[in-house]
C-alpha cells in the first residue's frame, strides 16, 4: 500500500465523516485553535522525524512514496503530520464541546423552584 493510499483510507476519510457528522457544530472560532496547534505539530516535529530519517532510524521505500521530499521527509509525512492533528483535534474538539455544555444543559433544565429550594437549602424533587 502506498503511503498516499494509507493516509486516504485512515486519514482521510476519517476526517471528512467528522466534517460531515459535526457540520452542525463546526465554525471557523471553533477551529482557529488548531492553527496553532498545527504550527506547534510541524515545529516540534518535523526536525526531529528529519533527524530520525537522516541518521537511518526509519527510512521510506521509494516505490511507496511520490518522490517529492522536503529535507529528509516525503510530502507525504507532512501531510500525515497536519491531517492526523486534524482527525484528533476535531474528535477532541467535539468530545470537549459537550462536556462543557453538558452542566449548562443540565442548569437550563433545573426548574425555577428546584432552583430557589437549593438556593436555601433544602431538597426537592423535580
Amino acid at each position: 500500500m502506498t503511503y498516499a493510499r494509507f493516509l486516504g483510507l485512515f486519514v482521510v476519510l476519517p476526517i471528512l465523516f467528522l466534517l460531515v457528522r459535526y457540520r452542525r457544530t463546526l465554525s471557523w472560532r471553533g477551529l482557529a485553535p488548531m492553527g496553532i496547534l498545527l504550527v506547534v505539530v510541524y515545529a516540534a516535529t518535523s526536525p526531529w522525524d528529519n533527524l530520525a530519517v537522516k541518521w537511518g532510524l526509519w527510512g521510506f521505500d521509494p516505490e511507496r512514496i511520490w518522490g517529492i521530499k522536503l529535507g529528509y521527509l516525503p510530502l507525504e509525512e507532512y501531510l500525515f503530520f497536519g491531517l492526523q492533528t486534524l482527525l484528533v483535534g476535531l474528535w477532541a474538539g467535539e468530545r470537549l464541546r459537550r462536556v462543557l455544555e453538558a452542566p449548562a444543559k443540565k442548569s437550563a433544565a433545573e426548574t425555577p423552584k428546584a432552583r430557589e429550594a437549593r438556593l436555601d437549602g433544602e431538597e426537592v424533587a423535580s
